[in-house]
């Protein structure tokens, strides 16, 4: 059987990343007529031995700083019609689609194809780039690699396949603090070598920039893009270069943050250079980035607008994206979601600023709303807006409310809050039922908190509610209503206690919560403080009982429960403490309390206080007999100032108020007699021993 197909990889010291390359090769190998050859750049045995795993032709190459020499290596030992290569640390996600070009003789109509190459720009593999690579080709004479660094494959001939299929490629990951073992490093000074060997190759140009860019060196990387730039011009066949160039120079400006200059290169190259729709697109869209940062807000629309505009025509010739792409400007990042998202976000945003609510809702009909996922972190953002102008913020969802948009929860949700009266009052609260459907489609936790809050002011029942939320999703969203509700609209503690039948657990951590920030933001004294208290001890405590072991709450367990719930036992034992009036023991254990609970300081503070003047006090540990003689000198005391007898007064009001500090009644009596003595300017010396 002829071979179809030579797939050549470069293998240094990594088997890992190998054993995964060579794992993604295996169904290709399996199915189409091909042969794999393995160029071994490093000296791991375990490399070496795992290769010869998958194929014989396992070929040792010493390194010498030249990607196109080991490439060349591997093409000259290649004996089937194409040939296809790749590194060790990419792999496949699914090569069908390459497969079925071979078994289907498609492969005969072309002479070259590109795959993708994903290019992550972080380790949690969100956030990448695809570009289009030329990896594979029809073997002919002369074909070779040139190049030491990025090589490409030439002559190339025949028409040009591109495939969706891509690999995976984390190899542009840099530690920033470890910049030295990024390709940055070793591919600069290679390419600093070729131009110096090699002034005139263009390609040079565009990799030097882009790798100063990924560095972060901007005057390294404007340099030799003003460099590229001048060696186009006039070049036949330097369209793809120019038009890289010409984006780059854009962006190197924006990078450095000098915002007004990138925005004036933009507008000079739309201008005087002509360039292609390719690169309009990636101009269109840094002007609504730069557009955004000026505040240059009719800015930002106009060229939103340019931008949607020239995407569609692109839609309609599909052809333009492969003849036009190059490198990393290609249609994979100009479709790119996430910036898709952006570039809409910040059009509509323009256009709420400009109050017009058509505009904004245009841009907003485009996103996503399907797929939460690439949605729901900007609620907060819809939020703000609505926050910053209601009225051009109704009018915005009433736009998208009516186009029937209601596959989104927060559309729905927003929706049941609209105004629908002329004179722009809001609606009556949407039914329960609404808000259950959108608490119960949302992924998103921000959402639901708002759900939960507004679900709490309307006074709906919470029972459904807590059905739809598992435990740790109510306790973050009830605590964030809770929160942003005011103390006066608490009255949740008829709810907590019909929840705590159906969902125990989830009525007493609202109820904990609502006792908590009553005892903090209220002002309860005396009895009923250590009363709020000790409920709200309890309350926690039954909580956590529900879901820990008894042996938990002994002494040797406690410092493994969370904190409030250590706060809650030593509360409760140091209210003990203090009813039976042994008050240092209850303040230690106070003290101890807070360590866990800080948050409780205010309230724990103020019941040591109230402690205090109660020992302070001796009418609080007095008995019954003290009491009724206390009330007799008080009814002597009034009458004997009613009497104007301020001399045999003042003794015996100096004697009460160290006996009873906090009788209000004798504090009614004291002021009175002072009011009295200053009208009539009698007894000014015994006025001064009062005061």
């Amino acid at each position: 059987m002829k071979v179809q197909l030579s797939i050549s990889l470069l293998a240094s010291d990594r088997p890992a990343a190998l054993e995964r390359c060579l794992d993604s090769l295996r169904p290709l190998l399996m199915q189409v007529p091909s042969e794999l050859i393995v160029i071994v750049t490093g000296t791991d045995e375990r490399v070496k031995a795992l290769a010869s795993q998958y194929t014989d032709q396992v070929i040792p190459f010493t390194w010498c700083d030249d990607f196109s020499a080991a490439r060349n290596t591997g093409l000259r030992a290649a004996k089937g019609e194409w040939f296809m290569y790749i590194d060790d640390d990419e792999w496949f996600e699914d090569i069908t689609e390459i497969r079925d070009f071979f078994l289907s003789g498609e492969y005969k109509n072309y002479g070259t194809a590109f795959y993708k190459v994903r290019n992550y720009l972080n380790w949690d593999g969100v956030q990448y780039f695809d570009f289009s690579a030329l990896r594979m080709c029809r073997i002919a004479s002369g074909l070779r690699f040139e190049n030491p660094i990025h090589e490409e494959l030439l002559p190339r001939r025949g028409a040009s396949r591109f495939f969706d299929a891509f690999v995976h490629h984390y190899g542009y990951v840099v530690d920033k603090k470890k910049a030295d073992a990024g390709k940055t490093s070793r591919n600069i000074p290679m390419l600093l070598g070729n131009i110096r060997r090699n002034p005139g190759y263009i390609k040079n140009y565009v990799q030097i920039t882009q790798e100063y860019y990924v560095r972060g060196e901007w005057e390294k990387a404007e340099e030799y893009c003003r460099k590229g730039r001048r060696l186009c011009r006039g070049k036949a066949g330097a369209e793809w270069y120019i038009q890289w160039f010409q984006v780059y120079w854009v962006d190197i400006h924006a990078a450095k943050g000098d915002d007004e200059s990138a925005r004036k290169q933009a507008l000079f190259i739309l201008e005087k250079e002509k360039p292609s729709e390719l690169a309009r697109l990636c101009l269109y869209r840094k002007l609504v980035l730069l557009g955004t940062r000026l505040k240059r807000h009719e800015e930002t629309l106009r060229y939103g607008n340019e931008f949607e505009n020239l995407l569609a025509y692109m839609g309609e010739h599909p052809g333009l994206w492969e003849e036009q792409g190059y490198g990393d400007i290609n249609e994979g990042m100009v479709k790119k979601p996430q910036e898709l998202v952006l570039g809409r976000l910040r059009c509509a945003e323009a256009a709420f600023y400009l109050k017009d609510s058509k505009g904004a809702a245009g841009f907003l009909k485009l996103l996503p709303w399907e797929d939460e996922t690439q949605v729901q972190k900007y609620y907060p953002l819809f939020d703000g807006w609505k926050e910053q102008n209601a009225e051009v913020f109704f009018g915005t969802f009433q736009e998208l409310d009516r186009d029937g948009m209601q596959n989104n929860p927060y559309l729905m949700f927003r929706a049941a809050a609209l105004p629908d009266t002329e004179e722009g009052q809001a609606a009556e609260p949407g039914s329960p039922d609404i808000f259950l459907s959108c608490i119960s489609r949302t992924a998103s936790l921000y959402l639901q908190q708002k759900i939960l809050e507004e679900a709490v002011l309307s006074g709906m029942e919470l029972e459904k509610f807590a059905d739809a939320l598992d435990l740790g999703t109510w306790n973050v969203c009830i605590q964030q209503a809770v929160e942003n509700l005011p103390v006066s609209e608490l009255s949740l503690s008829a709810g907590a206690g019909k929840l705590k039948e159906t969902a125990p657990l989830h009525g007493l951590w609202l109820e904990k919560l609502v006792r908590e920030k009553q005892l903090l933001r209220e002002y309860p004294a005396g009895d009923e403080l250590a009363g709020r208290l000790a409920g709200y001890s309890q309350c926690v405590l039954s909580y956590y009982k529900r879901q820990y072991r008894d042996e938990m709450f002994e002494e040797r367990g406690g410092a493994f429960l969370p904190p409030d719930c250590q706060f809650a036992l030593y509360t409760a034992k140091a209210l003990e403490s203090m009813e039976a009036q042994k008050f240092p023991e209850a303040v230690h254990l106070f003290r101890l309390a807070l360590k866990c609970y800080p948050v409780m300081t205010g309230t724990v503070q103020e019941v040591i206080r109230q402690m205090k003047n109660r020992l302070d006090n001796p009418a609080r540990n007095a008995g019954g007999e003290f009491g009724m003689l206390a009330g007799q000198m008080k009814q002597s005391l009034s009458m004997l100032v009613e009497q104007g007898q301020y001399a045999q007064a003042l003794p015996v009001m100096q004697q009460l108020c160290a006996l009873l500090p906090e009788d209000l009644e004798l504090l009614r009596i004291r002021q009175r007699l002072l009011a009295k003595m200053d009208e009539g300017k009698k007894g000014a010396g015994a006025l001064s021993i009062l005061n």
